[in-house]
This record gives C-alpha cells, structure tokens and sequence, in this order.
C-alpha cells in the first residue's frame, strides 16, 4: 500500500459538499443534517442536481457520477459528505477517474454503500472517513458528532471511542483500517474494485440481513481468499439483522466465523446503521489489542 495521502483537515466555517452518489433521501432528514452542520461551525453546500429521482437512484449513472467527480476536484469545497447511503455508488465506480481525485486528496466521508469508494481511494493511500451520512447526524449521539469533527479538524487523536468491545479472540496486532459493510464486501469480490484486505485490520457491520445472508458474504470472503492475510476483526453493528439473539442470532453466526480467522477479534463496536456510528479512518495505521479492548490509531490522520 503507498503510504497514505493526508486530506487538509478541516477549519472552522469550511465549506462542505453534499452529494448523494446513490439513492434517493429525505429531504426532512438533510435539512435537520444541515441545521446540524451548521451548528458545528461548517458551512453545508447542496445543489438541486442532488435531488434527483430515477428509481431507486438518485438520479441517472452518468450524471451521479459527474456530480461526485466535480466535488472531490473542487476548489469551492473542502471536504465532501454523503447524504445517504442505500444502493448505487458501485454503478458510477467505472465512470469516476480515481487516479486524479487521489491526486488531490479532499476529504471524504461517508459509510454503507460508499463501502467501495472508500475502499478504492484508500488502496490509493488516500485517508477517507467511515462515518455517518448527513441523513443520520441527528440520531447518533451528540458526543459521536463532536468525535468526528476532532476527527475531520486533524486534532491530535489516540483511541478511537468504540465502547465497550466483546473479545473473540484475544492478542496484540497492527495493521491499516479497511473494510466497512459485509454485504457490499462480498459484492465486490472479483472486480476492480474490491479493496486489498492483506495486511488489514477488518472493520465490519451490516443491516437487515438474516444469519446466513451473512455468513454467506464472510464466506465468499474466505473462500476467495481475501482474508488469508488479516490481521485482526473488528465487527461493528448488526441493525435489524435475524435473529437477534440467541445461539444461532445473526451476531452468534458471524461471530463463529470470525473466530475460525484465528486473529485478534472483537465484537459490539459502536459503528453502524444504528444510533451509534463513531467515525474511524481507512486506510491510516492502528493497533488493535483484543484482550484489553480498544483500538487505537498509530499517526495522524489529516495534514
């Protein structure tokens, strides 16, 4: 991996690009995340264009993609920040020339469906942010908000605030975040776009999926090898996944599995679709200790 690509970090009153590379959102919920935004001392910007409807789209490929390639080169912003998630930033990865945006690294945060995205500029040494859409600022704790401004301002920062971790499998290990959402993961598997596993520390959460959708998604991981090299797992947050508990519970299942890795590994990290979803670095080295429980990050993560 090149050694990582430090975005500038954040000012106070900086300007930040809205985008929506996926699916349609509620205009409700990004007002409230603007309010929020704002509050915290930044200056939102969101075009009509964002607006779009084609389905289950947020307009039609070529156009998402126009839009999210313009925001990362722009000068008028300093950072961009996915308004929702959903379905859809796989579709405009072959349209987007991600040599270029790596060239000039901006900030760029966001989770779930950006999965890919954010996996494809960090193997580019890029550091991105796994952290809330704008849509879900107003359900996450305030101190989780507060976390990711220190985080976006470049504020000298250690152990990233997971809560209390479960341990799976217990050791000491250093590697580079990567990950983000199983499903989408597993999806990528034997495209350009799958991001380098080797040599990771794998951060890992899901939604509404039953028990053996997901191990199914672990499996086609395992299988095709992309986990031969991890170094340690940090699962995240199973919002709405079946069964909820129990021996054979969605997080029962996974956790099987992860342990069958035979790396350091911890469960219940607070990240996610649910009202918990701290914001960590990809593609930034860290040190996870199993035993003890926490995370913490190795350097700094903006210039």
């Amino acid at each position: 991996m090149p050694g990582p690509r430090l975005p500038p970090a954040l000012r106070p009153a900086d300007r930040i690009r809205l985008i929506a590379p996926a699916s349609p959102f509620d205009r409700r919920q990004l007002r409230r995340g603007v309010e929020i935004l704002r509050a915290l001392g930044f200056e939102p910007l969101v075009d009509r264009e964002e607006e779009a409807r084609l389905g289950f789209l947020a307009g039609p490929d070529a156009k998402r993609a126009r839009r999210l390639q313009r925001a990362l080169l722009e000068q008028e912003s300093r950072a961009v920040w996915s308004i929702r998630g959903g379905y859809g930033t796989v579709r405009i990865l072959p349209m987007l020339d991600l040599d270029e945006i790596s060239r000039h690294p901006k900030i760029l945060i966001g989770f779930s469906d950006l999965t890919g995205l954010l996996g494809c500029l960090a193997d580019r040494g890029v550091v991105c942010i796994h952290g809330p859409v704008v849509t879900q600022l107003a359900r996450i704790p305030a101190s989780q908000r507060r976390w990711a401004v220190d985080l976006l301002c470049g504020h000298a920062l250690e152990r990233i605030p997971l809560g209390r971790l479960r341990k799976l499998r217990t050791g000491r290990t250093t590697g580079w975040l990567a990950g983000g959402n199983l499903s989408v993961l597993a999806s990528l598997i034997g495209t350009p776009w799958m991001p380098q596993l080797d040599d990771r520390i794998l951060m890992i959460e899901d939604v509404g999926e039953p028990a053996y959708r997901l191990d199914r998604a672990w499996q086609q991981l395992k299988q095709s090898g992309a986990l031969r090299s991890v170094r340690g797992v940090v699962m995240g947050q199973l919002v709405g996944c079946t069964p909820d508990g129990g021996r054979h519970g969605a997080r029962a299942v996974l956790e099987r599995a992860v342990r069958e890795l035979d790396v350091p590994s911890v469960s219940g990290a607070a990240f996610g679709h649910g009202t918990r979803n701290v914001s960590w670095p990809l593609g930034v080295e860290a040190c996870l200790d199993a035993g003890r429980g926490w995370l913490r990050l190795q350097a700094g993560t903006l210039a």
